[in-house]
């Protein structure tokens, strides 16, 4: 029905059964590992503010340049999204404002 022979699934296997250690610390080296090379990949960190020095002086020991951005929220929009009015303080009532 999907186009694959009869024996596919037993020649999946033999084809994994044929895979090496060798084979698969050749594919961790060639694709894995430059992942991790700050000369050839970027990192994105996000983190709590108390964890952002300590990251950071890590990624820059291994070679990464390190910028540091802090994300500025509107606190208005926080509480917004919390049912708290923003003006008063004071959770709103889902009813008076059509949310349930």
């Amino acid at each position: 029905m999907k186009g694959v022979p009869g024996t596919y699934q037993v020649d999946l296997l033999e084809k994994f059964q044929a895979v090496t250690k060798e084979d698969v610390l050749a594919a961790l080296r060639a694709h894995f590992l430059p992942l991790f090379d700050s000369s050839t990949s970027v990192a994105v960190v996000v983190t709590a503010p108390s964890k952002a020095d300590q990251i950071g002086a890590g990624l820059a020991s291994a070679g990464f340049d390190v910028e540091k951005r802090t994300l500025e929220i509107d606190p208005s929009e926080f509480l917004e999204e919390d049912g708290i009015d923003s003006e008063s303080g004071n959770e709103s009532d889902p009813e008076s404002d059509g949310r349930q």
